[in-house]
């Protein structure tokens, strides 16, 4: 921050302008994210953690799925995050999350893949599909 002794107006530094750019679009992008703090905290973790609603949406049953229980596979799937957090010891990781679908018609039981990112931002972690980032 540097201000003007003459005036004392302040100038925003290229620093400065590229802090707030930042700050904004990661404010823009949280209106597509949810809170999921208090599960997160069974896995470990100690400060907010908030999904995409595109992950959020992933992990959702089909109308035609038997078993698909959304809340194990949230609670697999922070388990996950927070497990690739530690090993890496850094602020982000990429992974791989798969887990079974069974459909209820045909009983035929089909994997879904998912390339998942988790990054710490702040005081904020985010969890999402790779395209969400």
């Amino acid at each position: 921050m540097k201000t003007s002794n003459s005036s004392l107006l302040y100038i925003p530094s290229r620093d400065d302008q590229l802090n707030s750019q930042q700050e904004q679009k990661l404010t823009i992008k949280n209106e597509a994210w949810i809170d999921v703090s208090d599960i997160a905290r069974g896995v470990g973790f100690t400060t907010a953690v908030q999904i995409s609603v595109t992950l959020s949406d992933a992990l959702q049953p089909l109308q035609n799925e038997t078993d698909g229980d959304y809340d194990q596979r949230l609670y697999d799937f922070l388990w996950r995050a927070h497990f690739e957090l530690s090993r890496h010891q850094s602020q982000s990781a990429t992974f791989n999350f798969t887990f079974p679908r069974k459909d209820r018609r045909t009983e035929v039981v089909s994997e879904v893949s998912l390339r998942a990112r988790v990054e710490v931002k702040k005081q904020v972690v985010l969890l999402g599909l790779l395209e969400d980032f």
